[in-house]
């Protein structure tokens, strides 16, 4: 292995690389550990989302997520199907979805919640409760500055939009 490669400082920007490759394995892990559920790894969040905060807009969950609200219906329609939540109107506004979880779903998110910190548990073996805590405060850092990255004035419109993410 040649100096550059041990000290990470080839011509990919190393951290942006690391973080990639981390997120790509723990999604096909990920991917294969719920396959049992009809669950897909994107649709976790919202699926955590939901059983934490039961009743929300698609639009909420859009904004939330920072998702497109059509990723968003495509998803839900997924998750009404295999029974994992349910719509309903709105009270006051019956142009508004409101999204509930089923029996089902407490279920099936205590099971993945019990599966998603087994995991965190072995991802964090060998690090000190210090290190773990530095870790995530540097993850929040990188998450804020990412967010500083200018896009196009197009990006930016759909952005506000809730378009994209």
């Amino acid at each position: 292995m040649t100096e550059r490669e041990e000290t990470g400082m080839n011509d990919t920007p190393f951290v942006q690389n690391a973080l990639v490759k981390i997120v790509h394995r723990a999604f096909t892990i990920n991917f294969e550990q719920i396959r049992e559920y009809g669950i897909h790894p994107r649709q976790i969040p919202m699926l955590m989302l939901v059983s934490n905060d039961d009743g929300l807009s698609q639009v909420e969950i859009s904004k939330k997520l920072k998702i497109k609200p059509s990723t968003v219906a495509v998803s839900l329609q997924r998750l009404e199907k295999n029974d994992l939540i349910v719509r309903k109107p709105d009270m006051r506004d019956q142009r508004i979805q409101r999204v509930f979880k089923t029996d089902k779903l407490n279920q099936i998110s205590r099971q993945i919640y019990e599966l998603s910190n087994r995991n965190e548990k072995i991802m964090m073996e060998g690090f000190s409760d210090t290190e773990v805590c530095l870790l995530k405060r540097f993850l929040k850092q990188i998450y804020q500055n990412i967010e500083k990255i200018s896009v196009t004035d197009t990006e930016r419109t759909k952005e506000k939009k809730g378009e994209i993410r």
